[in-house]
């Protein structure tokens, strides 16, 4: 996190309050920020949308640098999928920042229900600008396993005297079947 952003997020910290605990509640964040825009003033939707612009602008940087270091290591698979999410994440950025200009101007006018739809686009962008972010970190930590070999080492208390009752058996806790190479989650 940059010094600037750091000192903003300072200076709205008591404006935030009582906002956080909406986004400890639901893991996702979309429908807490969406339910949220019926009960925040302006002010709060404009320290929002310029603080959420921000974090976008962070991840749009951390994605590049992933993609620069994947060009570096010549690693095809990683620049192809890190390319997708940059892409994605430069259009949620430029869609946000167009919201946050057109969420001010409504806001100047009064018009509510047009400012309310451009809060929602921001809190939708930036969740799904998180999301865009965590598959890139992911792009490069699968390409960081490799197959080979796992040396496991068992410390074993000295107090513990083995033999046969206390030995495990492979056997015992094998399912019958391999578990997938990949976890749906």
């Amino acid at each position: 996190m940059s010094i600037r952003a750091a000192a903003y997020f300072g200076t709205f910290a008591l404006l935030f309050g009582a906002i956080g605990t909406a986004f400890a509640q639901d893991p996702s964040g979309i429908s807490s920020e969406l339910e949220r825009t019926a009960t925040t003033t302006p002010a709060e939707k404009v320290a929002y949308a310029e603080s959420s612009n921000n974090e976008i602008s962070d991840a749009v940087a951390t994605i590049t640098t992933l993609l620069d270091s994947a060009k570096k290591d010549a690693d095809v698979e990683a620049l192809q999928c890190l390319t997708s999410r940059l892409a994605s994440a430069r259009a949620l950025q430029q869609v946000s920042e167009g919201a946050e200009t057109a969420m001010k101007d409504a806001i100047s006018k009064g018009e509510t229900d047009r400012a309310d739809h451009e809060f929602r686009k921001i809190a939708v962008a930036v969740s799904k600008t998180r999301s865009l972010l965590a598959e890139a970190q992911q792009c490069t930590a699968d390409q960081a396993t490799e197959d080979g070999i796992t040396n496991v080492t068992f410390f074993i208390d000295e107090d513990v005297e083995l033999d046969e009752e206390n030995a495990l058996d492979i056997d015992d806790i094998d399912i019958g079947f391999d578990p997938p190479d990949v976890s749906p989650f």
